[in-house]
């Protein structure tokens, strides 16, 4: 509770510095105007400035990786079409269909030599054993079982997948089928030594964050500057440009990959079903945009700050007539009508001043006027009242004077008869006099005295005067205090006239008895002064008796208002003027037929608030 009242609180005067400094100042209005014609323009023509340049720089940064990427893929193809033609131009030779031992040795030795991207040329026979090769110590092995073997005799050639020597060096088996009359008679294969295309993918460099990488059929990374990928082969089949590879397709993409964000060109490399990605980071691609687009928000902040300056100055001018009216204006609201405004010109502001000068000595005239009347009405009012309150007591005490001064010397009257007379004469006086005090109360609020104190304290003591009458009219008084004591500055004596007020019209209230609940609890609200949340206690008086009509709730603290034959309508105005002395208030709420609470909220010390 206290919480949404602090954020309450706070929204209030956000919006009372919103309003007073945004909303109804004409300056502030003016400056926003000026700011707003000479930057709006200026602002619309950047922004579609800054998506032009945007738009084109990411399209020379597409087509130059693109372009990137297809020279690479065809420099890729073009070194390995070298050693399938060699290969498949020699398994046609006539030294190597023969399946002449010598002759064969000596063409795959002078073919090696000659080009050095093979690591080493073999030839199998038509049982799966090497039968030459250009590596020593490998003749006579069974290459039967592989799937390079398998393949070439179905008369198909073969191009294995990447993989490595122990050495760590990436290679390429290749095997084309020996054909003799159509009938396959041997194999020729020979390893190839990818180190150039790693070389060629190394070299690929974009700014600082670009680089490339080679990525198989199946999406396994085949060369990459960062060389654990390549030996963990690193799969990238999740991502969504391997499909487009696979089917033959180039474009760009953007994907998210070790907490960076990429854009990435991608073109297939002919023939083996392989894919070259060129990729660079967006941060630095659009490194170019970013410090165009930062440059043209400082001009345009630049501007802005010019023209505010200038619009203050232009503005001031205007304004601070408009100030001394509005200066004025508020003097003349707080009352001050001998004030007058003072405008050095000769312009419509200062013939506005004139009227409000003119408006002022008009006002100040009919208000004392005015004065005159009321302080008139007022004597007329109090002299009514006071013709009305005290003529009866003054006539029952004539009377009853009257009545003693016959009977005063007569022995055949009792003493005790004579004596009633004069205790009429005194209750009479007693009234009087209490109808004067209440005059006072009006035209004198009371004084405060405050010391600190439980309210429970002196609610107890309201509750004892008046048991005994409870307890008479068959009323019952129900306590529901809150649990701990509730301590603050009070004046106790006139908070005791406050509750004894509300009591008494809570006996009257229940003429064939009822129940009264006196009830406190600890509550946060709003201090209409400093507009805080503060710590106060809520006291409710609940009785169950005849309620007050809906027509009458209004104006039952006026002064003067009553409903009852005997009552003075003093009893709620002096409780609210005691109530509000103490920044309190005081409320309630009535229902016919079934009773009224009256509530009454005071502030306690903090301290009470923490128990």
């Amino acid at each position: 509770m206290a919480m949404q009242l602090r954020l309450k609180a706070r929204w209030r005067a956000f919006r009372r510095f919103f309003n007073r400094f945004f909303v109804r100042r004409i300056a502030t209005q003016m400056v926003l105007t000026y700011v707003a014609l000479g930057a709006l323009p200026l602002i619309l023509v950047s922004i579609i400035l800054i998506s032009l340049t945007q738009a084109t720089l990411q399209t020379y940064i597409h087509q130059r990786n693109l372009e990137t990427a297809r020279r690479a893929a065809n420099e890729i193809y073009l070194f390995l079409e070298g050693p399938l033609t060699v290969l498949h131009t020699a398994a046609l030779t006539r030294d190597i269909s023969q399946m002449e031992r010598f002759a064969q040795s000596s063409l795959v030795n002078r073919i090696k030599e000659e080009n050095p991207f093979f690591r080493k040329i073999f030839i199998l026979d038509e049982a799966g054993f090497v039968v030459v090769t250009t590596s020593f110590g490998e003749e006579m092995l069974n290459l039967a079982q592989t799937p390079f073997f398998r393949r070439a005799m179905e008369g198909e050639q073969y191009v294995s997948e990447v993989y490595f020597t122990h050495a760590r060096f990436p290679v390429l088996l290749v095997a084309e089928p020996i054909l003799k009359f159509n009938q396959v008679v041997g194999i020729l294969a020979a390893e190839v030594d990818l180190k150039s295309i790693w070389e060629l993918v190394d070299n690929i460099k974009i700014g600082k964050t670009g680089n490339a990488y080679l990525l198989s059929a199946e999406g396994v990374v085949i060369a990459h500057l960062d060389k654990e990928k390549v030996f963990e082969r690193a799969n990238y089949s999740n991502y969504q440009f391997v499909q487009a590879l696979r089917n033959g397709e180039e474009g760009i993409t953007q994907y998210r990959m070790d907490g960076e964000d990429f854009i990435a060109a991608y073109v297939p490399v002919p023939r083996l079903g392989w894919g070259i990605v060129i990729q660079q980071t967006r941060r630095e691609a659009f490194t170019l945009a970013r410090q165009m687009q930062a440059r043209v928000l400082l001009f345009v902040a630049l501007t802005i700050v010019i023209a505010i300056v200038l619009g203050i100055f232009g503005v001031r001018r205007f304004t601070r007539p408009l100030a001394r009216l509005v200066a004025g204006a508020r003097e003349f609201a707080r009352g001050n009508l001998a004030h007058r405004i003072s405008i050095h010109s000769r312009d419509e502001l200062a013939e506005l001043a004139g009227e409000f000068n003119a408006m002022a000595g008009s006002l100040l005239r009919i208000q004392r006027e005015l004065q005159r009347m009321e302080r008139l009405a007022a004597l007329s009012r109090f002299a009514s009242l006071v013709s009305h309150e005290i003529r009866n007591p003054l006539n029952a005490m004539n009377i009853n004077m009257q009545i003693l001064k016959r009977i005063m010397f007569r022995s055949d009257v009792s003493e005790s008869r004579k004596l009633k007379y004069l205790n009429v004469i005194a209750s009479e006086i007693s009234r009087m006099n209490e109808l004067v005090s209440n005059f006072m109360a009006i035209s004198r609020p009371p004084e405060l005295n405050l010391v600190k104190s439980d309210i429970h304290q002196t609610l107890e003591e309201v509750i004892l005067l008046h048991e005994g009458k409870a307890k008479k009219e068959n009323i019952q008084i129900c306590r529901q205090f809150y649990s701990t004591p509730l301590v603050g500055m009070f004046d106790t004596n006139q908070l005791k006239q406050v509750f004894h007020n509300i009591v008494v019209n809570a006996f009257q209230a229940m003429e064939k008895g009822g129940k009264l609940v006196i009830r406190t609890s600890r509550i946060s609200a709003l201090d209409r002064e400093s507009e805080k949340a503060i710590p106060m206690v809520r006291i409710t008086f609940e009785d169950s008796g005849r309620g007050i009509p809906p027509d009458e709730l209004e104006n039952v603290f006026e002064f003067y208002y009553t409903t009852k034959p005997t009552g003075t309508g003093l009893g709620l105005a002096i409780a609210r003027q005691i109530v509000e002395g103490h920044r309190g208030r005081i409320y309630l709420e009535s229902e016919e037929g079934i009773g009224t609470r009256v509530f009454i909220e005071l502030p306690i010390d903090s301290a009470s608030l923490k128990q």
